[in-house]
Order: C-alpha cells, then structure tokens, then sequence
C-alpha cells in the first residue's frame, strides 16, 4: 500500500511538472525567446548581407535543417558564448518580404527530440 501511494505521489508530481502532456499524448510548440539583429532594415542599403536571429535554446537541442524564418530557410547556424541557438539567413531574401514601418519576424523550428518551437520579433523597417 505505501508503495502504490508514494507511485500515485510521484506520478502527481510528475504530470503537474509536465503540464499533463507526456500522459494526454498532446504536444504543444514551446516559445522561445527571438531577437533579430538588425533591428531596423534598411530596404535601400545592403547591411551585411545577413540577418542574425538570436535564439534562447540550447544549439545542441535543435535540428537546424528545420529552422525557417517566415518560411525563408536558414543560411547557417553556429551556437553563442552561452552554447544558445543563432541563426543566420540571407538580407536580400529577408528584405524582399518585409516592408515599412515594419515587420514581425517568427522563427520556426525542431528540436532532435522532434518538438516544435517558434518565437517571434519585430523590427523597423526602412525605406
């Protein structure tokens, strides 16, 4: 009996940690932290030649042939100082989809494990 009511404990304690999801079956997009660099696009002026998207998840979680940005898929990636995500994609492409004053930029994903992620940021943008 003390074994199935510490089971029934920990199986509480776990389902409340996990939201219900590993027991319902139901996977949700977990939303990540997103901040574009530039933050003001420039339509006129060419600005390196890259759009850099900053990404608070681990490098070493993430399936990067999955990563997209308003469906413009990533250039390359590399992971930060604090082994975090960052994603590069192509200026041209990028600016040939925004325009002023200015646009909400949502990087889409996958981790290795198969779960979605996606976060969001605006930027200004030029003429």
């Amino acid at each position: 009996m003390k074994k199935l009511l510490a089971f029934a404990g920990v199986l509480v304690l776990v389902t409340s940690i996990l939201g219900g999801s590993a027991f319902s079956g139901e996977r949700t997009a977990e939303t990540v932290e997103v901040q574009v660099a530039p933050q003001t696009l420039l339509l006129s002026s060419e600005q390196g030649g890259e759009v850099t998207v900053h990404v608070t998840i681990p490098y070493s979680h993430v399936d990067t042939s999955t990563l997209t940005l308003n469906g413009l898929a990533v250039a390359w990636t590399k992971a930060d100082c604090r082994g975090e995500l960052v994603a590069k994609f192509d200026e041209a492409a990028v600016k040939a989809i925004v325009e002023p004053p200015s646009a909400t930029l949502t990087l889409t994903g996958m981790t290795i494990d198969g779960d979605e992620f996606s976060g969001s940021d605006t930027v200004k943008v030029r003429p």
